[in-house]
């Protein structure tokens, strides 16, 4: 999905601080004059992004999500929480005997064991310093 961002600081060669726009009614195209805009978000999202055509501070520009490992991230933080709580309540019938009611115990320890790596896959990814955008082209 391609958006509009500011680049608000060059943080190494090759790699831009971003402020990402979110696409509201009136576009921003104000260019600031509107002090008392209710429409501008009161937080600002800030990310990295590879900057391949030396944008610098104040350029607005378009940016698109960098390719990665996406899939692979929403298989570790929806599926295996899934399959351990699956995992988990089918040894806790088959292998230890329980009811269904008393096989929830083991389900729920199934599906802590199943979030614990998308925890910690999440918490590496967060501190990374991976650009997760590409800027593509410089808009005014």
């Amino acid at each position: 999905m391609v958006q509009n961002a500011i680049v608000k600081k060059i943080v190494r060669e090759g790699v831009a601080e971003v402020s990402l726009l979110r696409q509201l009614e009136c576009g921003l195209h104000c260019d600031g004059a509107c002090a008392g805009c209710t429409a501008k978000p009161a937080q600002e999202i800030l990310a990295l992004a590879s900057n391949p055509i030396g944008a610098k501070p104040g350029d607005f520009v378009e940016v698109q999500p960098a390719d990665g490992h996406n899939i692979a991230v929403s298989v570790v933080v929806f599926l295996l929480p899934c399959a351990g709580l699956a995992v988990g309540y089918a040894l806790g019938q088959s292998v230890l005997n329980l009811g269904a009611g008393a096989a929830f115990g083991p389900a729920l320890a199934g599906l802590a064991a199943g979030c614990v790596p998308a925890f910690l896959w999440n918490r590496a990814i967060t501190r990374s310093e991976a650009p997760q955008f590409d800027i593509l082209k410089r808009l005014r």
